[in-house]
């Protein structure tokens, strides 16, 4: 079923319940005489998926030039929220093309509904976002999503944490408007049924293979997507270079990055990158690169391909490392910045200049300048964030 909805920035601006306040008063440490400053930036906005049972909601932040948010509304999806803690990625996304540092466009912004099994659609407007529709997911608690040109996967969970169902895939195609209409005979399952851990689904750079990470089975499913029709063939069971892979994103040239968890070990969280084959084969490039520290689950990669960042939930701090033209990883840092307990949700900005790193148990958003030599400069915490958020997205 199917609801149109128009929401005004001025009657949403008088919604009460945006109560994040902002800390510009954080002294930035200095970087080192050799750290080069990333080029200037232009004026965004960032994206927040509350994933409330009560009603999930977009809260808007306007990005000024130097990387500062401001709160500017909250627009409700038109779904429910699970209000809890998915363990996935890519449940908010930005533009016709995903991850978001692949250079597509900001027309639009989909959001996963898992409380309700339903993914909406949203135009993005100059002073905010226009919900354009409601679609349900072809399955039970959606929790990621992706689009390349005209056609978008959801991957429904089928249960919290994505263990005990029978997890899926299912495809649209997207209209002109951003409608979203069910592929017949989409519907895939993934490798692993009971206890996946089933945590992203992404397209690769070219849109020719679909990516679904399952931690807890340890395997990366690929499925080869026909261009024409949009449907995907598959499961191609991948095993991985090391353990529990997470959330993940691709380089300009198209290699695979996979933040690796290592099932919550302590002290073995790590990045692995894979070339992807066009009958979705995954081919390490060489071994995984630990960080040292625990629980690796997000991961987003600059728009020059050099730098990538990590997020480590049980260490509550960041990662950076440096990422060569053929896909080697190479740990730069294993701390570049320190959050807080469970860090999650990771974006870059358009230009990947600022960083901008959600925690899940403190509720808060903090703002980074991202430095060339892989150092993180605090600019910014935003507090008040409703607790069992998912999602992030940033322009």
């Amino acid at each position: 079923m199917r609801r149109v909805w128009t929401i005004t920035a001025t009657a949403l601006a008088a919604m009460a319940f945006v109560a994040c306040s902002a800390s510009d008063d954080i002294t930035r440490p200095a970087p080192s005489s050799s750290a080069t400053r990333l080029s200037a930036s232009t004026p965004g906005a960032v994206y927040v998926m509350t994933n409330e049972v009560a009603g999930n909601r977009i809260l808007v932040y306007d990005r000024a030039p130097d990387g500062t948010l401001t709160a500017s509304g909250a627009f409700a999806t038109g779904g429910t929220g699970s209000g809890e803690f998915e363990g996935s990625g890519n449940g908010l996304i930005l533009g016709e093309q995903s991850p978001n540092n692949l250079n597509g466009g900001y027309h639009y912004l989909y959001a996963v509904n898992t409380g309700s099994a339903s993914i909406s659609v949203f135009e993005v407007k100059h002073d905010g976002l226009q919900l354009v529709e409601v679609e349900p997911s072809g399955g039970r608690a959606p929790i990621s999503v992706t689009v390349h040109n005209k056609t978008l996967y959801v991957l429904n969970s089928d249960g919290a944490q994505c263990a005990g169902g029978i997890p899926s895939i299912a495809g649209f195609t997207v209209g002109a408007k951003g409608t979203l209409t069910p592929i017949a005979g989409s519907n895939r399952p993934l490798s692993t049924a009971g206890n996946s851990g089933c945590s992203q689904i992404s397209f690769t750079k070219d849109g020719g293979v679909l990516i679904v990470t399952e931690r807890a089975a340890d395997v990366i499913s690929t499925y080869v997507v026909d261009r024409q029709t949009g449907l995907a063939t598959g499961p191609t069971t991948n095993q991985t270079s090391g353990n529990g892979p997470f959330a993940f994103t691709f380089t300009q040239r198209g290699q695979l990055l996979t933040a690796e968890n290592f099932q919550g070990a302590m002290g073995l969280g790590a990045v692995a990158s894979y070339d992807v084959s066009r009958d979705g084969i995954l081919t390490p490039n060489g071994p995984s690169a630990p960080n040292g520290r625990s629980d690796t689950c997000w991961i987003v990669n600059t728009d020059d391909g050099k730098l990538a960042f990590v997020a480590n939930a049980m260490s509550g701090d960041l990662s950076s490392y440096a990422v060569a033209p053929d896909g080697t990883l190479t740990l730069l840092l294993p701390v570049a910045a320190t959050i807080g307990p469970t860090p999650a949700d990771l974006a870059l900005s358009g230009n990947s200049r600022y960083l901008y790193a959600r925690t899940f148990q403190l509720g808060t958003l903090t703002v980074f300048e991202v430095v060339a030599d892989g150092t993180l400069i605090q600019l910014q915490v935003i507090v008040g964030i409703p607790p069992g958020a998912v999602g992030l997205a940033a322009k």
